[in-house]
């Protein structure tokens, strides 16, 4: 798997990347959830190119995209921003979001500098959750009845590590992540 800047891909992976985004499996995790047109995507895309508070990235399997991951909120002078991603969901199950978060934390606190990462999670995808723990993310607080998912009001559970963390944390993620690498290439 290798990840190049959405900005940078090729006009095709860019619009695969709204096919992606309106998949119903990926709309149901997301904050807003309709269809989104393609002068919308056209948008969001222009509003990208140098934009310091946000890096987005395609997430690359075979030459086939496989999910985006993206650093938003970017805060230069904190050191700090919000992250988020969404996977095909043909090729869940597979271990591609552990090693798009080992990515991510590696790049956040490496390449991009920062010393503490977010992200928010609607508290229905306990999966998501527990895969954020599982690589040192600490439940930071839950924003109670936060937003409106089919008419309901959701909570959504927010979580934070810091570059200490993930740096103590790391040896122990590392073996899991180089086996996932080596059986799904």
């Amino acid at each position: 798997m290798h990840f190049i800047p959405l900005t940078e891909s090729p006009p095709a992976i860019q619009s695969a990347v709204r096919l992606l985004r309106n998949q119903e499996d990926v709309r149901k995790f997301m904050y807003t959830s309709h269809e989104i047109s393609e002068a919308e995507h056209e948008g969001w895309l222009a509003s990208l190119v140098g934009n310091p508070r946000q890096s987005v990235f395609v997430a690359m399997l075979d030459g086939v995209l496989a999910g985006v991951v993206a650093l938003s909120a970017i805060n230069a002078l904190q050191k700090t921003a919000d992250w988020a991603f969404y996977l095909d969901p043909r090729l869940q199950g597979k271990g591609l979001g552990s090693r798009v978060e080992f990515w991510m934390l590696d790049h956040a606190f490496n390449e991009a500098g920062l010393e503490k990462l977010n992200c928010e999670v609607l508290a229905s995808n306990t999966a998501v959750v527990k895969m954020h723990q599982k690589f040192g993310f600490q439940v930071e607080g839950v924003r109670r009845q936060n937003i409106i998912k089919d008419g309901q009001r959701v909570d959504v559970v927010l979580l934070g590590i810091t570059q200490a963390e993930w740096r103590n944390r790391r040896p122990d993620i590392e073996p899991l992540i180089a086996r996932l690498n080596h059986s799904n290439g």
